[in-house]
């Protein structure tokens, strides 16, 4: 037996140790955060390498956004890689090998971005955190997956629950992570699947003309000696509570309901905040001047929202909530009016809609507003991501009401949060509490690098 040198890379046991032995067609790593899922995939890319298959082996390793993909799998690899003799090109990120082996990296930030793979082939693909993929962009790349010289081809991916592609990739492994699947199958345990005409899969005996294998095997944060109970791990609980049950936890069963976001016993009514706190409005605007049609749609229209919060130290006070309905032209008045009332050191901030007529909007907006702090922040369509990082804060008790005629309305909407009927209010804490904690720039178009073919022989070398 060859003893492992000093430096070598050695898998945790466990289900570290079992992901990587696996030799089925596809498996997906899932779970806690910190369970070593992604360095994972960087050591089961480079397990053909130096055993002869030469320029025939490609590997792909993939991240949803490219800067993501330089500070994880990238910046890893280059403690990794090089004890194989590889060598990277940075034009193609690419490592080549003494053999002619390669393993890329890449990234899919838009769905098209799959048809810069249209004529690739590859014989593993790894998707490091996978639900943030979509289910077209994950299918896809396994239609790029092409035998080599009888090298086995392999689907990798690594992820926690939640993420927007949560629930393709709940569906695609629910024998093992759907407790009401009629077909269930122990952690690491592979089954294996044929599709029909139709799309529909099939779990078939091994050995079946055209079925592949599949499994999945769960990670947890205990499984990584180097990270429990460090403080990479106390920091998982100061997570609003869905994303600490999905990360901490590794709960797939985890969804959004109300109380799980916002509880009332969360929020200490006090009678004052402190003077020399930092403050916000921000404006969360909604109309009603609409077409007579669109009004008989709308029973219940939303409310332009106003929350004033300020912030001491680490302790955020909900001082007003100014909320009401009306004409676009009502709006604009009641906006400058209470910007007056709350003095100009009080910042003004307005949500922002995509597109030119958001941008518009807003400019008028700050040329009405002249004189005053204003600033823009771009719309977020997921108003559970935006909410989670106040929610953790009010779960901490660090987020206090000043008391007011709203008290109970706010209350009864945040803890309702988000099957509600409304969530303006949410939005607007949600949002203030964004502009005192990291402020930022109005939104500008920022394009990603692009690459050109990933098939370049020399990998930019």
């Amino acid at each position: 037996m060859i003893e492992p040198a000093k430096g070598d890379w050695i898998p945790n046991a466990g289900p570290q140790t079992r992901f990587l032995s696996l030799t089925c067609f596809e498996a997906l790593y899932g779970g806690s955060a910190g369970g070593g899922k992604s360095e994972s995939l960087l050591i089961d890319a480079i397990r053909h390498v130096g055993r002869g298959h030469g320029t025939a082996y490609k590997a792909l390793l993939l991240r949803r956004e490219f800067p993501e993909l330089e500070k994880s799998l990238i910046l890893r690899s280059h403690e990794i890689y090089p004890r194989l003799g590889g060598l990277y090109g940075e034009m193609k990120k690419c490592w080549r090998f003494p053999g002619g082996e390669r393993v890329y990296f890449g990234h899919l930030q838009y769905e098209h971005d799959v048809q810069q793979y249209q004529s690739a082939e590859f014989q593993f693909v790894g998707f490091d955190e996978a639900t943030q993929f979509t289910a077209y962009q994950y299918t896809y790349l396994i239609s790029r997956l092409r035998s080599a010289c009888g090298i086995p081809l392999r689907l990798r991916g690594a992820t926690n629950p939640g993420g927007p592609g949560h629930e393709w990739a709940f569906k695609r492994f629910a024998p093992w992570l759907d407790p009401e699947c009629t077909v269930t199958a122990k952690p690491g345990e592979v089954l294996h699947f044929t599709r029909d005409d139709d799309g529909a899969e099939h779990v078939v005996p091994k050995g079946t003309p055209g079925s592949l294998g599949r499994t999945f095997v769960p990670a947890r944060l205990g499984d990584n000696p180097y990270l429990d109970g460090t403080e990479y791990s106390r920091g998982l609980m100061e997570l609003d509570p869905l994303t600490r049950a999905q990360l901490k936890d590794g709960d797939w069963l985890a969804k959004p309901s109300a109380g799980m976001y916002f509880q009332r016993a969360w929020f200490d009514i006090v009678q004052a905040s402190p003077a020399t706190a930092q403050r916000v409005r921000y404006w969360d605007r909604a109309s009603t001047g609409e077409t007579e049609a669109v009004k008989r749609r709308r029973k219940d229209p939303d409310y332009t929202v106003g929350l004033k919060l300020a912030k001491d130290g680490g302790t955020y006070f909900v001082e007003d909530v100014v909320r009401f309905r009306g004409t676009p032209h009502e709006v604009e008045m009641v906006i400058r009016q209470t910007a007056t009332m709350d003095g100009k050191a009080v910042m003004v901030a307005l949500e922002q809609d995509p597109g030119q007529a958001g941008q518009f909007e807003i400019d008028t907006y700050i040329r009405n507003l002249d004189g005053f702090n204003v600033r823009a922040f771009p719309a977020r369509q997921d108003k559970i991501v935006r909410a989670q990082p106040a929610s953790a804060q009010a779960e901490a008790r660090n987020i206090k009401l000043v008391s007011g005629e709203w008290n109970e309305a706010f209350l009864r909407e945040v803890s309702s949060f988000p099957e509600g009927d409304h969530d303006d209010q949410v939005d607007t804490l949600s949002g203030a509490h964004t502009a005192l904690s990291r402020p930022v720039a109005p939104p500008r178009n920022v394009r990603q690098p692009t690459r050109d073919s990933y098939l370049d022989d020399d990998c930019g070398l």
